[in-house]
């Protein structure tokens, strides 16, 4: 008897393929081309950050267009905090693509979001509501918003003038949108600054379909500044801190990711100047042992996430010998984690 799986390798088979433990894993992440000698820009959701953080470590060049000021520059924390060394510019983190997609249009000149849309407000200081975090104390005037961000667009567009490979990390399909000016914002109103109004503002749930056109209407903005740019995506682990839907959050929390890793696939499939790396298996796959988030269950654990750098770097292997995957002790920062004080009790 002939079968089509008869010769086929071992990994394409569960019971060959799935180790006790992840550090089992084999054969399990592919490149699709080389990122050795590339200046690489990251972006996207929280987890973004220690994809970044193990390129640097790891020897590669990650741009970084808006670094920080000499006078905030005590390493660490306290500049993290402020936005600054967590991506190639300092946008804070991009959770959907259609954030991503108004931020290039920004850089492009194909869009001018007014101030009153993304000027927040709380106890007299100002906030810009695209990257709310950034100023954790917000800024002492509009003017000062208004200047701040018109020097981060033209920053973050030399990004895309720049760098030859995009990592973007997939993170949320539940966003707040301006009904007004139809423009997304990284967290609710309220929920860092400024205030929830239903006349003004609407939830919305993005579609595969919805996502899939956004991420490829970014692709084909960034490509149009840098013909020869590359992409690699990933999908964050990380679990949905709260839902907007009415229904169990682990229901929206699988939901959300199932959309993003299937228009991940999608990217893959059709574009062969797209890579995957499969960060967000590795995570949620319960068959390799014990669990690789901490006891919050959301949070990922150091362990895992050295455990993903691991992969990925066997097959970018560093060209320095003296750099080798390496985590820190410090999570991420993540304003979504903010909305945990909206449940009434501490995790």
């Amino acid at each position: 008897m002939k079968s089509p799986y008869s010769n086929l390798p071992e990994r394409q088979f569960w019971k060959l393929a799935i180790p006790n433990s992840v550090n089992g894993l084999s054969n399990f992440y592919t490149k699709r081309f080389s990122i050795d000698g590339k200046k690489i820009a990251t972006a996207g959701s929280c987890f973004a950050q220690e994809i970044a953080k193990g390129l640097r470590k790891n020897g590669y060049t990650v741009v970084d267009k808006e670094p920080s000021p000499s006078a905030i520059q005590i390493r660490g924390q306290i500049e993290n905090k402020f936005g600054y060394g967590l991506y190639s510019a300092r946008h804070g983190n991009i959770y959907t693509a259609r954030q991503l997609v108004q931020l290039t249009k920004e850089a492009l000149g194909l869009l001018f979001p007014p101030p009153e849309s993304y000027i927040w407000e709380k106890n007299g200081r100002f906030y810009d509501a695209f990257r709310p975090n950034v100023e954790p104390n917000g800024l002492s005037s509009i003017d000062e918003v208004i200047s701040q961000r018109a020097d981060h667009i033209m920053r973050f567009k030399s990004v895309l003038q720049d760098c030859d490979v995009f990592v973007f990390t997939l993170g949320l399909t539940e966003t707040w949108i301006n009904k007004q000016y139809n423009l997304v914002y990284p967290t609710a109103p309220g929920t860092i600054a400024g205030n929830f109004d239903s006349e003004i503002y609407e939830f919305h749930n993005f579609s595969f379909m919805e996502v899939y056109n956004d991420l490829t209407e970014f692709f084909a903005l960034a490509k149009s500044l840098n013909e020869e740019m590359r992409f690699i995506l990933t999908v964050s682990p990380v679990p949905l801190t709260a839902t907007a839907v009415n229904q169990h959050i682990l229901l929206s929390s699988v939901r959300s990711k199932s959309v993003l890793r299937a228009v991940a696939d999608e990217a893959y499939q059709n574009f062969e100047y797209v890579d995957y790396f499969p960060s967000y298996e590795v995570f949620s796959t319960p068959f390799l042992g014990p669990s690789l988030f901490m006891d919050n269950k959301r949070n990922v654990s150091r362990k895992g996430v050295a455990e993903v750098m691991r992969i990925f770097f066997s097959e970018h292997k560093p060209g320095n010998e003296d750099h080798q995957e390496s985590v820190d002790a410090d999570q991420p920062i993540c304003e979504e984690a903010m909305l945990d004080a909206f449940a009434g009790v501490k995790k």
